[in-house]
Formats: C-alpha cells, structure tokens, sequence
C-alpha cells in the first residue's frame, strides 16, 4: 500500500509522531548551511528506526582530563554543590592490635564511575556510521571512526618540499653562525659566546620579573607591606628594568633576530599536520577500560548533562503536534521527511512483536535485565503483544535537542590540505567527497567516508489518545503486573518502549541492530499508561537517541600515491623512463675498447 494510503488509514497516534518526526528534521536541516547560507551537501540526518535509550548510569558524570571525577560535585546551573558534613574522626589506633583492625581503604565509588561513563561515553559515538539513501540509520558492522582513522594516519606520508632559494639559505646560514659554533666539517658544536651571554641575560629578566609579581602577591596578602607597596615596589621594578636593559645592550636584539630567521624556513605544512595528528591520537588513548591494559579513543559530548532528561539548563526544544492539523496538510508534504521515514521503515522491519510503524505494544510483564557492561547491548526479557494503531485525537509532546560529539584526537584539517599521500593507495582512498559515493556498494572500499558529528536526543514524551482498544487493555495490564511483582523497579514499567512509541522490540536488518542502533530496557527509561474514560495517557520517561548527524569527509587524499619507492616508501620499483625517438647519427670513427657500464639502480 502507497505510503499516502497508509497514512490516510493509520491511527492519529502515527499521524501526529509523523508530523513530529517533520519538525525534527526541518530544525535540523535549517542548520545544515554553508558559509554562504545555502545548504551543506555533505552533512546527512539519518533516523534511527529503534530508538536507543539512555541509560543514566552509564553515562552520567563521566570521567574528563582536566575535571578528573569533580563534575558531580557541580549543580545544574554549574555551581558547586555544598560540601557534605565531614565524618566524624576515627578513634586513633593505640596498639597493635587495633592497628591491624583498622578498615583497610576501599575503592571510590564515584571515581570507579566517572572512569566507567567515559569509556561507555567514548565507545558510544565511535561505531561508524552508514550513509544510506532512505533516511534510515545503520551501522557498519565492526566498523569504528577511531581504527579507520589510526589506519588512515599510518599510511600519510607528506610530499617533498623544495630547497629555499640561495638567498634565502645564505640568509639561514649567517643566523645559524650568530647563535652556533661549528668544526672545519661544518658540524655543529655548541652555542656562540653571544647566545650563551643572551641565554644568562634573558633568564636574569625573567627571574626579576617573577620576583615582582611574587613581592606584589605578599604585599596583598599582609596589611603592613599592603600600605607601602607603592613606595617599596620602586626596588622590584628597579630590578625588572635594568635586567631588560642589560638583555639587549648585550646583542640581545641581534640573537633573537638570528633565531627568528631560523625559525621562519618553510617546510611541509603536511608533514607538520601529520605529525600533530598522531601525537594527538596516540595521546588521547587513555586508560578507560580499567583493567584491560587497552587505550579508549577518549570523546566527549556537548551538553554535558546530556543524559539528564530534567535538565533544563542548556535549552532542549519542545514540540506540540496534534492529529487534528495533520489531516490538513498530509495531502501537500508527500516527500516529506517524516511520510518517507514511515514508508522505508514500513517496508524494511519485519514484526517481532513491539512497537512496529502504525501499531502499538505492550510488554506482558515488568521484569527486564541489567544493561551490560558493552555499550548499546541492552536486552529486554519482557513478553510482547502488537495492536494496531486505530486511535484518534491525538497529541504528541516532547522535548528534543542536538547533542555534538567532541573528539580532541582527531585532527580534521587534514583532510581538507594537500600534499599528502595515503602510501599505497590511489587518490579518494579516504573519502570520495560527494553523498554518492559513500553509499554500499561504491563506498564499502573507503576508510572513513562520513565522520559521526552529533546526534539528537528525544525526551519526556507524552502521548494522548481516544479509543486505545485492546493496545490501552495490554498497557493497564503491564503496569498492574509491575506494581505486584516485588522484583520490578519502582521507575519502569512493563518493560521498555521505542521513542515516540515507533521502534520498541521490533527487528530489522543486521546492519541497522549493530552496536548503537540496538534497543532495550533499563531501569530509567521506562512508561506509564493509564486512562480515564475513552481517553489514554501514554508516557515514556527518560531520553533515546533517534536520529544522527555526519558530515561527510572531504575529498581525500587529493594526491595519487607516487609508484616509486623513494616517494610512496612502498618499496615498489620506478618505471623506467620512456626511451627518446631515434633520430639519423653523424657518422662517429671507430673507438677502442669501452669499459663496462655502470650498475644501475
């Protein structure tokens, strides 16, 4: 059935979260522009059919370089929380024995968890994603950001720079004989006597210098030395003016002359770039993964509060979207975001029981197993019956933000220079450059065709209805189990539930149920149903992912890998060099006996 028929039949529940999924996609489309305001062309939104629930503990309070695990002990509004009252003192162990009875130090909590939420954090954003022509996530199976780039970063290798002019090197070599001694060989053997005087001078000023801000910082702090510091500050600065005057009355302008002359010879721009890139990466692999002696590609996002769905703080956005203005306007968007979601999501899930596109599920009891230790491999052992949408009058509200994914080991102006090569591979090995050729089967052979940028968080939804029928019978059911079963938590019901009540338990593709785009159950991200009257009241706590953004990777490399083995370090040998035309020779007289040619290389 046409996608616009089914929509014409469907209830008003999948009417309106259509519409929604509209609004999403619009706000974030109006941000894909360029500098010059048109849009991007290579950055794609792609919704997840299964939402991924967020689990607050795994993700809450991570671990960061500069905070270490301070960050739970700030407030929403970024104050810190008052301290707790200290414990009282322990009694001080008199004798030996009550030494040796003393409690032995016991791990901190909330270190042991900010170190677990970064690494759950950093593994969650590397999966690579797929670009897809249908708006539909997927990932590629084993596939990660970090690897593609760690292999692209040991194949670059820069191009050759050419020698300075011979001005430009006679300029070099007279600063380099101001700041250094050589031997008869031209090696260097130490410092001038000029550099060693400049070296001694310029640490007298900056020891002068430091003596002034030290004595000004005592002055503030002592009421008595506070009340002269006017008059006695004459003696620091004093020292600080004529350690500067000795500096450059002793050569110091010629010695820093010298040394930026030095310093301004060009060499590679890429060379530099690539050497930055892997020292960043190799820096960021921090030790995430606890025991396991492995380096985690560390990554943050941007909220930081991102997995709390009552902070209010950073402006998530809130959409109202009810039934009665979707009939309106359904017959004039046909090729709009949200009708063609529905149509690729209809035709590629296959039904195992759940929330399917246009019906409704519900889980025949509460019980659900703990998240794992690997992030996105919920489960959920809960039992589930499908309904078919059939409400009506219906409203959807939620609350929606951006959130961007930060990767400080992974240099991306690289890719957006020249002169380098991936040593061994033709040019475009990383990305192509273009949507097209991203897409399987053209885009299988590239290293890191689209970079993962940010994706968007759903929360708080609430769905309103009439005439829930036999899906509001199962729902009331669900929660009257959980609250009899002892075992169940106080904060999720039945189970869990797809975002927007699209996606929940049902099944797609292998692709598309790898690693981030998988569902499942947790103990924060639960639902609630209850109903009075012909009217339901369908609420999914806790925020999902649904949808990610990734910018396509420029074209690169922009060089051909050079076949010979002195440029591409391939070890390949060079094609000999086409032989010249033969042209008529002047008649040459006899020669005596030639000795034999050179070896060639």
């Amino acid at each position: 059935m046409p996608v616009d028929s089914q929509l014409q039949t469907s209830g008003g529940v999948t009417q309106t979260l259509v519409a929604a999924l509209d609004q999403i996609h619009s706000a974030i489309t109006a941000r894909m522009v360029g500098p010059d305001g048109k849009p991007s062309g290579t950055a794609i939104y792609m919704h997840l059919p299964v939402g991924y629930p967020i689990d607050p503990t795994m993700y809450s309070y991570p671990w960061t370089p500069a905070g270490g695990a301070t960050s739970a002990a700030v407030t929403s509004d970024g104050r810190f929380a008052p301290a707790a009252p200290a414990a009282p003192a322990a009694p001080e162990a008199t004798t030996p024995a009550a030494a040796l009875a003393a409690a032995p130090a016991q791990p901190d909590p909330q270190f042991q968890h900010a170190l677990q939420s970064a690494a759950f954090t950093s593994n969650l954003v590397d999966e690579m994603l797929m670009v897809t022509r249908n708006g539909i996530a997927s990932a590629w199976p084993n596939r990660k950001v970090s690897a593609a780039y760690k292999t692209a970063l040991v194949g670059m290798q820069a191009e050759d720079v050419p020698p300075p002019s011979p001005e430009v090197q006679a300029r070099i070599d007279a600063a380099k004989k101001t700041l250094f001694t050589f031997d008869a060989e031209g090696n260097m053997t130490g410092y001038s006597r000029k550099y060693e005087i400049y070296n001694k001078n310029r640490k007298l000023y900056e020891d002068a210098v430091s003596e002034f801000a030290n004595a000004f910082a005592g002055a503030t702090m002592n009421p008595a030395e506070g009340q002269v510091w006017p008059v006695t500050s004459a003696k620091y600065k004093g020292a600080v003016d004529r350690a500067r005057a000795d500096l450059y009355a002793m050569g110091g302008q010629e010695v820093e002359d010298a040394i930026a002359t030095t310093q301004s010879v060009g060499s590679s721009a890429a060379a530099f770039f690539i050497a930055q890139a892997r020292t960043m990466f190799d820096a960021y692999q921090l030790g995430l993964a606890g025991s396991v002696a492995v380096g985690v590609p560390y990554s943050y996002i941007d909220p930081v509060s991102w997995w709390d769905r009552e902070n209010q703080d950073f402006g998530a956005t809130k959409i109202s979207v009810d039934s009665s203005t979707t009939h309106a306007t359904a017959a004039d968007h046909a090729q709009s975001f949200g009708r063609s979601f529905y149509d690729n999501s209809s035709s590629s899930t296959s039904g195992r029981a759940g929330f399917g596109i246009g019906s409704f599920g519900a889980s025949a009891n509460a019980s659900h197993s703990e998240s794992s230790a690997v992030s996105g491999t919920h489960t959920d052992s809960s039992s589930w019956s499908s309904f078919r949408d059939e409400t009506a009058n219906a409203s959807v509200e939620f609350e929606w933000f951006m959130a961007t994914i930060r990767r400080p080991w992974l240099l991306g102006d690289l890719f957006h220079m020249d002169g380098w090569h991936v040593v061994g591979k033709p040019k475009g090995c990383i990305s192509d450059g273009t949507v097209e050729g991203q897409i399987p089967p053209a885009g299988e052979d590239k290293l890191l065709p689209m970079i993962p940028k940010g994706f968007v968080v759903v929360r708080n939804v609430t769905i309103s209805a009439d005439d829930w029928g036999a899906a509001g019978d199962a729902f009331e059911k669900a929660v009257a189990d959980s609250r009899s079963d002892t075992s169940s938590s106080s904060t999720s019901f039945g189970g869990s539930v797809g975002y927007l009540g699209l996606g929940g338990s049902v099944q797609h593709s292998e692709s598309e149920s790898h690693g981030v785009f998988e569902s499942g159950g947790s103990s924060d991200h639960g639902w609630t149903f209850h109903r009075e009257g012909r009217r339901g009241m369908l609420e999914i706590r806790g925020a999902q992912i649904v949808g990610w953004v990734g910018e396509i990777t420029p074209l690169a490399p922009k060089t051909e890998a050079r076949q010979t083995g002195t440029a591409a370090g391939n070890g390949s040998a060079a094609e000999p060099a086409p032989a010249p035309a033969a042209t008529p020779a002047a008649p040459q007289p006899a020669a005596g006996p030639q000795p034999p040619a050179a070896p060639t290389t």
